[in-house]
């Protein structure tokens, strides 16, 4: 195993052979399909800690929505986080508007070329601005990630962890010499494909990997252990709940703070401390308290019951315990806080998290003998 500050020369025909695997093996995906740098940016932004599965539907709705730079740009920016709506992470959906909107003003609604000049776009960093430079523009750039790091750290075989310094940073100087030749687009891609399908960070498809001849940690025999793991971070456990104000078939929403008001939820509070342990005395003394609290600042009146569902969400910060309750809207003060009412056939134009969705398709779900039985909060 080789300290990361080794140099390293790339075996003779390791870009040839990759390439040619690629082209003989890449998935069909709709982005691939296309020349336009809008549309690739497109796709990269939406790929951000997303899954090619979930993607694909979203990129096709939007891009039938938004087809140029210049229509994004003019769009309103509700329309689009509510065309993101299920994707999360909704920040990309505004820094991507903010982009466009830079794009048509200063650049005649031409992406720029230049990865320098991408990157200063909101919502691009280096990744994202080498990926598009050279995939959309065929600029001979290194575009560097997770799956990057850990398929030119096997085949050098190189020491370290993968979220550490010196091992990115020699993968980056051997990702740029190898950026240098033929058909720079394919290369980005075929490097990408290689993680996402066959060097897989556990148990990699080493018989079916076209570097497999050429690679130190398969020559090793344990490819799996490099790089090194990544130090654990720390999942934050939470535990919310979320008030469904019913009225029929309709649910009060109110925008969402987590996203800058950007999003629309069910009324939340969050436990914490002794309130976040489920399943003790004072979690749900604490529970009862805080949805009773939310419920007053709502102005409601009537009975409310629950929990009436419960679920896990998942991220990569962040695992959350959800409680959903249900109150009928008696009294209800919107207020300042500019609720509306939404029915399950809205959540389609409206830009809601996938907590808010899972909750709303799960009431919807239920039955109303199942409502009956649910406690009621004294």
């Amino acid at each position: 195993m080789k300290r990361a500050d080794a140099p390293f020369a790339p075996p003779p025909g390791l870009r040839a052979s990759i390439l040619r695997w690629y082209l003989r093996h890449r998935r069909d995906l709709p982005w691939r399909r296309t020349r336009d740098p809008y549309a690739i940016w497109v796709s990269e932004i939406m790929l951000q800690q997303t899954r090619v599965e979930t993607v694909i539907p979203f990129y096709e709705r939007f891009l039938a929505r938004f087809p140029a730079v210049e229509s994004l740009a003019r769009a309103r920016e509700a329309d689009v986080l509510a065309l993101w709506s299920g994707l999360g992470y909704y920040r990309r959906a505004r820094n991507l508007k903010r982009a466009a909107e830079v794009v048509a003003r200063e650049h005649a609604g031409r992406l720029p070329d230049d990865p320098e000049t991408l990157e200063s776009l909101p919502g691009i960093g280096g990744y994202t601005a080498a990926a598009i430079a050279s995939v959309a523009f065929g600029r001979p750039a290194a575009a560097v990630d997770g799956n990057v790091i850990r398929v030119i750290a096997r085949i050098a075989g190189l020491r370290g962890r993968r979220d550490a310094g010196p091992l990115r940073r020699a993968v980056e100087r051997i990702a740029a010499g190898l950026a240098k030749g033929p058909r720079p687009g394919d290369w980005t891609q075929a490097l990408m494909e290689l993680g996402a399908t066959v060097c897989l960070p556990r148990e990699p498809l080493c018989d079916r990997c076209p570097a497999a001849r050429r690679c130190v940690a398969k020559r090793s025999g344990t490819p799996d252990r490099y790089p090194e793991a990544a130090r654990a971070g720390v999942v934050r456990a939470e535990r919310r709940l979320l008030l469904a104000v019913r009225r029929g078939a309709r649910a009060f929403l109110v925008p969402d703070a987590s996203e800058g008001g950007a999003t629309w939820t069910l009324p939340t509070a969050t436990l914490r401390g002794a309130g976040a342990a489920r399943g003790a005395g004072a979690a749900e003394r604490a529970a009862k308290r805080s949805v009773r609290s939310l419920a007053r600042s709502l102005g409601l009146t009537g009975e409310i019951r629950g929990p009436m569902l419960r679920f896990r969400h998942r991220t990569f910060s962040h695992d959350v315990a959800y409680e959903v309750w249900s109150a009928e809207a008696g009294g209800l003060r919107a207020g300042d806080r500019a609720g509306l009412w939404a029915g399950r056939a809205d959540l389609g134009r409206l830009p809601v998290r996938a907590p808010t969705l899972k909750a709303f398709l799960g009431l919807s779900d239920q039955s109303g003998g199942d409502r009956g039985r649910r406690r009621v909060v004294k």
